[in-house]
């Protein structure tokens, strides 16, 4: 436990060093408003498409902040680094579990540790730690549970899973390997033979973890999941996330991410681990992972794609590189350190200039400050991606334009002449022209009012930053009725 309590601490000190200014994503800030509104109403309140679980993690964290009457900005930052810092000592428990190889856990939780797009949405306030470590924590409960034949530790995994689904919900797709954990199927290649343990039949080991499993999923479903499933299943708008096809240029994409963040050698590593580790070791562990490995065409293949989905997929990457590296540690020491400190060291070079600037600069939270200067408190402000930002930190009100059509672009100008005959100053700020690639809404603006520039401030689009910078100068305009 001290090798897992080092890998915490290690973590847990990079992501404090390098947390972001300030909330940097749209999720994040719906996520501290949860938490905050949690506060007030005395009742447990929706993020994004619910995320209950993250709500909870971050209310605990919270209480404190909340008794010095502090927003929950900081509060949401600090759960997600805690949250990523206990990922990585449970990816070495868990990984130590299965090999019982304390240096292969070392060296691939290491890895783990410094995946650029893994820290960096841990720094603004994304539930992706929170996630990984509870879907850590079931998998190793429920492979424990069943060496141990412990009734306890099965029920305890299926909890562990279904709350990680309360947190982010894409983990639904890789419930197949809990259940591959269970079984711990003993395979043979030559001829093909595949055993199950007896226990795995017993009654009582069967029905501890399949009922928790059953009867939370059935609990999360009914009170809120059904909602999110059915949008994620039949809906193809914008709003929701969906799969696009087994083989789409998301999934280019997601190959060229992988090989910009991460050195050609490492996914060496990974192929000449996945061939040594199948003659020297459990051609179960080699199944799991590589099932585990599958899960990229999902999490690639999604309308909504970047590259912090990638988080998940590429820990049996680092179970087979990081084989290498322990066998190659045994043999020769200086060169196998030499080889981890230059992977760690190419995903560090990558990701630090982002996460220093970031550190002492938060674009969506300055631009919002700089709307808060420059309007009036009862100001209203014409934004689309970047309203949760001004509603939080401006505290201004946002007026969120509809991107479907000429009619609905007429009912919204209808709308801001109403507010302005009210005298109610309306403001607009320039990525409030986004979702609109016909131009209508822009022309709508043109044709019925006056722009004026009120001015600019240093601003940076917070959809894909793991993969650079996105700063641009972004414009804040004044809406005057024409003449």
């Amino acid at each position: 436990m001290k090798q897992a309590g080092a890998l915490f601490f290690l973590s847990l000190i990079m992501g404090l060093l390098l947390i972001n200014e300030g909330l940097f994503h749209y999720d994040a800030v719906k996520l501290a408003q949860a938490v905050e509104k949690t506060y007030t109403t005395a009742r447990l309140e929706p993020a994004t498409v619910g995320r209950y679980g993250a709500v909870i993690l971050s209310a605990i964290v919270y209480f404190p902040f909340f008794l010095f009457k502090q927003n929950a900005d900081f509060a949401v930052r600090l759960t997600t680094v805690i949250f990523y810092a206990l990922s990585v000592a449970m990816l070495f428990i868990f990984i130590k579990e299965l090999t019982r190889d304390s240096l292969q856990a070392i060296f691939a939780s290491l890895l783990f540790c410094f995946t650029p797009f893994y820290f960096m949405p841990n720094t603004y306030g994304k539930e992706h730690g929170m996630a990984m470590f509870f879907l850590l924590l079931s998998f190793y409960l429920v492979y424990k549970g069943g060496v141990k034949k412990s009734a306890w530790f099965l029920g305890a995994s299926g909890l562990a899973f279904i709350f990680s689904l309360t947190i982010r919900e894409s983990i639904l797709i890789v419930v197949p390997l809990l259940f591959l954990l269970y079984l711990r199927p003993e395979i043979s290649l030559r001829p093909l033979k595949i055993r199950i343990p007896q226990d795995c039949f017993s009654p009582r080991l069967f029905l501890s973890f399949i009922l928790p499993l059953i009867l939370g999923f059935c609990f999360i479903f009914f009170i809120y999941f059904k909602s999110s499933l059915y949008r994620a299943l039949f809906m193809r708008d914008t709003a929701s996330t969906y799969f696009i096809g087994l083989f789409s240029r998301s999934l280019m994409a997601a190959l060229r991410d992988l090989s910009l963040t991460m050195p050609i050698l490492l996914f060496l590593f990974f192929i000449f681990g996945v061939v040594r580790f199948k003659r020297q070791g459990s051609n179960f562990l080699v199944t799991f992972f590589l099932v585990w490995l599958m899960s990229i065409f999902y999490f690639a293949n999604t309308n909504t794609y970047c590259a912090r989905y990638l988080d998940i997929v590429i820990v049996p990457i680092y179970f087979f590189a990081a084989y290498i590296l322990a066998g190659l540690y045994k043999k020769d020491k200086i060169i196998a350190l030499s080889i981890m400190v230059y992977f760690i060291l190419s995903m560090v070079i990558f990701m630090y200039p982002m996460l220093e600037f970031r550190h002492g600069y938060n674009g969506e939270k300055q631009f919002a400050l700089y709307v808060k200067e420059k309007t009036e408190s009862n100001a209203l402000i014409i934004a689309m991606d970047d309203a949760p930002f001004i509603e939080y930190y401006a505290k201004r009100q946002n007026m969120v334009h509809s991107v479907d059509g000429i009619k609905e672009a007429q009912k919204f100008i209808n709308d801001v002449e109403v507010r302005l005959k009210e005298n109610l100053p309306v403001y607009l700020i320039e990525s409030g022209f986004s979702y609109d690639a016909k131009g209508i809404f822009k022309k709508a603006i043109g044709e019925n009012f006056n722009l004026a520039i009120i001015g600019e401030k240093l601003a940076e689009d917070y959809h894909r930053p793991e993969m650079g910078f996105q700063i641009y100068n972004q414009k804040l305009f004044k809406i005057l009725p024409k003449g």
